[in-house]
């Protein structure tokens, strides 16, 4: 006996062959169109793409093994997607979109389009002129319509020929290789938990399809991230709980609404931007700020000399932990924990010196310009304004 799941396409077929069934869709659950009517399935001509074919599926997972998903949860999304697409739906005949090369009466669908144009970030520096649309031309007199597929191929694929038909000089066309060759493959790709079952694995799999053979230029990271909470409650403008970015910034600042997206949640789950909290950062910021022109003014009042007390040790061996945890937090593009071990510990840990440091002279001078340096250093991804600033406040320039 086999498993049904291994049996079912074959039984499928055979009943179809007997003209004992036929193929029969519908939705999965029931649909209400923007008008009100209950949408059916059209059962059209269309194009499809196999990412169930074994050879390319095994690139795909091969892909997947070696890249950096940051969360073990978005790693076994993608798995579970990997081994339930097969025939994709890659058309449409409306819309905007790339002509479906083989058939140009077609247009390639959204999600399945602009799956590599990373690769064009790579030279769009060479083609726009310095401008969004191009319009003013380009250093290298290259025009748009002589951007044929055979020139994309030599830029992209390195085992590809020099165009045979191509007015673009050698040189120019070689520059672009070059920056192609040096700035692929892609590092890291951000994007909604909501694409993973679709958009973002195809982002794979054309990858997989287009170098084949080349395994360097598949992508090496996907940081997923979930939606935006406001208040603890989704944003919606028709409940009044919305928030635009331009908003947010004329409320809190730049620095405070950072700060508070920071502290929201690092995870695939939906992050939560609270108002309290982020009027408590920026009181938080601008205490910090206060006290690092305080300690500027009464600098003289330190204490100096060596830094070889008890607690002068202690303090420079937490310092130096923070400063470690925080760096390994923002490698794994962990930024509430950065958060945390580096302004939130950080600051407790400053607090607890300077309470006991009292019975042995005080603070040490060096080690509180120290902490100041460290403290902007650590905080600067996060609130780069704020950093700079207390930075410029120590004498730091660079």
């Amino acid at each position: 006996g086999k498993k049904v799941q291994d049996i079912k396409k074959t039984i499928q077929k055979e009943l179809v062959d007997n003209n004992e069934a036929l193929i029969y869709y519908e939705p999965e659950k029931q649909i209400i169109s923007r008008s009100g009517d209950e949408c059916v399935v059209a059962l059209c001509n269309q194009w499809y793409l196999d990412y169930g074919e074994p050879k390319w599926k095994a690139q795909a997972e091969q892909c997947l093994e070696n890249m950096n998903t940051y969360h073990e949860e978005v790693r076994k999304n993608f798995r579970a997607c990997l081994n339930w697409l097969h025939e994709y739906a890659c058309s449409r005949t409306y819309g905007l979109g790339t002509k479906l090369p083989w058939d140009e009466q077609w247009l390639i669908e959204s999600l399945s389009d602009s799956t590599i144009y990373n690769a064009y970030y790579t030279v769009a520096h060479l083609l726009q002129g310095g401008t969004f649309k191009g319009e003013n031309g380009n250093k290298l007199n290259i025009k748009a319509e002589e951007l044929t597929p055979e020139v994309w191929d030599y830029i992209f694929l390195s085992n590809a020929p020099f165009p045979k038909k191509t007015a673009i000089k050698r040189e120019s066309l070689d520059l672009m290789r070059r920056e192609f060759q040096y700035w692929y493959p892609v590092d890291l790709r951000c994007s909604g938990k909501d694409l993973i079952q679709n958009h973002l694995t195809f982002f794979i799999y054309i990858h997989c399809a287009i170098w084949e053979n080349q395994e360097e230029m598949w992508p090496r990271g996907i940081r997923a991230n979930g939606h935006l909470l406001l208040n603890s409650a989704k944003m919606s403008k028709s409940e009044g709980n919305f928030l635009t970015l331009t908003d947010a910034v004329k409320k809190f600042s730049a620095d405070g609404m950072r700060l508070c997206l920071a502290d929201s949640g690092d995870s695939v789950e939906d992050a939560n931007f609270v108002e309290s909290m982020a009027d408590a950062g920026i009181l938080r910021l601008f205490t910090f700020i206060e006290w690092v022109k305080e300690v500027i003014n009464t600098e003289n009042t330190y204490r100096n000399g060596q830094s070889t007390s008890f607690n002068d040790l202690v303090f420079q061996s937490e310092m130096n932990l923070k400063l470690r945890e925080t760096d390994d937090n923002y490698a794994k593009m962990l930024f509430k924990e950065a958060l945390r071990t580096g302004f939130f510990e950080m600051q407790a840990v400053r607090d607890k010196y300077r309470e006991l440091s009292q019975v042995s002279g005080g603070m040490h001078r060096q080690l509180v310009l120290r902490f100041i340096e460290l403290q902007a250093l650590m905080l600067s991804p996060i609130c780069p304004h704020v950093a700079e600033h207390v930075y410029s406040l120590i004498g730091k320039k660079e």
